[in-house]
C-alpha cells in the first residue's frame, strides 16, 4: 500500500495536479454539472462474531473473501438538487470445513449485486456549518434459494435516508458526520448508520479519516420465530443472513487529484467490533471524474456580463475599503479574483455599485478590497450581492 501510494504522488507532474483532492459529502455538484466514478474493494474476513457476540474462529484452511466493483454517475439537477444511479458487481469466494467428507469445500458466486439510486439535497448553510438530506435506494435482482449454492447477498430492496453535515474549518480543513435509517433487506432489522469524518485538505492530496458503524434497531423479523427463518448457504461468513447485526470500523485515506478534473481515492478500513457479522480488513481504491458546471450566467447592468459565482457580503470596513463575502475555498473562489457588486431592487433590476479584487480566502469566507465605486448615492452595506468569474 505504501508503494501504491508513493507511484501515484509522483507519477504525475506537479504541473498536472488539480485543486478537488477532497469533496465534502454536503456539497452538491452545480447545475449541469456530472461526476463519473468507478471503484473497487477487496474484503477479507479475520473472525466471525455470532449473534451473541461469541467469536467463531475459522479452522485451518477456512477463510472468507470479497470483491466487489462499482460504477455510480451523479448529476447536478438544480443548485440544491444532485441525483445519481449505478450498479454494483460482487464476487464472493468460501472456504469451509465439510464435517461429512473431512475436507475443505470451496464455493464461489458472482454477479450483479445490486443497482441503485440516489438523490442530495443541499440545505441552506449556517455559518461554517454546511447541511444535505439524502437517501440511496437499491434494487436486487434475485432471489435466495433454501440450501442451495452459496448466496450472492442479502436479498430484497435496500435503502438509507440520512442527514450530513459539514463543518468548515479556516484552511479549508473540514468535519463531517452522518446520521441516518437503513432498512437493508427483507429478512434483515432495520439499522441507524453512523459516520463521522475529518479531513486535512491542500489543493491536490488530502489526508482522511473517520469512523463508521451500523446499530441496530433489534427488530429482526424471525426474533419469536427462528424455525422461520429462512436456511441460506452463506458459506464461511456472517456477512449475509444475519440477525440484528452492527459493526464499527474506523478507517484511513489518501486523495490524489490530478489533471483538472480527475481524482483517485484510496481507503483502508477494519471492523474491530462486530455483532452477527465478521470482522476483518477492507481495501478499496477508487477514481473520479468530476466536472462542476458553473452556476447559471446572469445578465446584469445593461453590459449582459456572465458570472459563475454570487456571495452576499456579510460585513463592511468602517472606511468602506473592504468588504467580507459568505463564500470562499468551498465554493472555489482564490485570490486575485475580481467581483462586481450589486444592489437588487424590484423596480429598475440589478444596479452596479462597485467592484474589488479578492485579497484573502478561507473555508467559507473571503475578504474584497473594493477598487471602484461606481454609484456615489448607493453605500456599500451587509446583504449586497457580490458576483464574479473563475475565468
Amino acid at each position: 500500500m505504501k508503494f501504491i501510494i508513493f507511484f501515484l504522488l509522483f507519477s504525475f507532474p506537479f504541473s498536472l495536479w488539480a485543486e478537488t483532492s477532497y469533496v465534502p459529502p454536503t456539497k452538491i455538484l452545480s447545475k449541469g454539472g456530472y461526476q463519473l466514478g468507478l471503484s473497487g474493494d477487496y474484503f477479507s474476513t479475520s473472525t466471525r462474531v455470532d449473534s451473541d457476540k461469541r467469536e467463531l474462529s475459522f479452522e485451518d484452511g477456512e477463510s472468507f473473501k470479497r470483491i466487489q466493483s462499482s460504477f455510480q454517475g451523479l448529476y447536478g439537477l438544480t443548485e440544491n438538487l444532485q441525483l445519481g444511479l449505478g450498479a454494483r458487481l460482487r464476487h464472493n469466494r468460501s472456504v469451509l470445513f465439510n464435517n461429512t467428507t473431512g475436507e475443505n469445500d470451496s464455493e464461489n458466486s458472482t454477479g450483479l449485486e445490486s443497482t441503485f439510486v440516489s438523490a442530495l439535497f443541499s440545505l441552506k448553510p449556517l455559518n461554517r456549518l454546511q447541511y444535505s438530506l439524502g437517501g440511496i435506494y437499491r434494487h436486487r435482482p434475485y432471489t435466495n434459494e433454501e440450501n442451495g449454492d452459496l448466496i450472492l447477498g442479502d436479498e430484497g430492496s435496500d435503502y438509507l435516508i440520512q442527514m450530513s453535515g459539514t463543518y468548515a474549518f479556516q484552511g479549508a480543513n473540514f468535519l463531517s458526520g452522518s446520521f441516518g435509517y437503513r432498512k437493508p433487506g427483507t429478512h434483515l432489522s432495520s439499522e441507524l448508520n453512523w459516520q463521522v469524518e475529518g479531513a486535512l485538505v491542500w489543493n491536490a492530496f488530502t489526508l482522511l479519516g473517520g469512523v463508521e458503524g451500523m446499530t441496530s434497531l433489534n427488530n429482526d423479523p424471525y426474533e419469536d420465530d427462528e424455525l422461520s427463518r429462512p436456511f441460506y448457504n452463506t458459506g464461511s461468513t456472517l456477512l449475509y443472513g444475519s440477525k440484528n447485526r452492527e459493526i464499527i470500523a474506523p478507517y484511513l485515506g489518501v486523495n490524489i487529484a490530478f489533471h483538472k478534473h480527475w481524482r483517485i481515492e484510496l481507503k483502508a478500513s477494519e471492523v474491530v467490533t462486530a455483532q452477527s457479522s465478521d470482522k476483518g480488513r477492507t481495501l478499496e481504491v477508487s477514481l473520479f471524474k468530476r466536472v462542476d458546471a458553473p452556476k447559471a450566467s446572469q445578465s446584469v447592468d445593461k453590459k449582459f456580463k456572465e458570472y459563475d459565482f454570487e456571495a452576499t457580503i456579510t460585513k463592511v470596513s468602517p472606511k468602506k475599503t473592504l468588504v467580507s463575502l459568505d463564500k470562499g475555498i468551498t465554493t472555489d473562489l482564490k485570490k486575485g479574483m475580481k467581483v462586481d457588486i450589486f444592489e437588487f431592487d424590484y423596480v429598475g433590476g440589478n444596479l452596479l455599485i462597485a467592484s474589488g479584487v479578492v485579497i484573502e480566502v478561507t473555508a467559507e469566507t473571503s475578504l474584497v478590497k473594493i477598487t471602484h465605486l461606481y454609484n456615489s448615492k448607493k453605500e456599500l452595506k451587509d446583504g449586497l450581492v457580490a458576483r464574479g468569474s473563475y475565468k
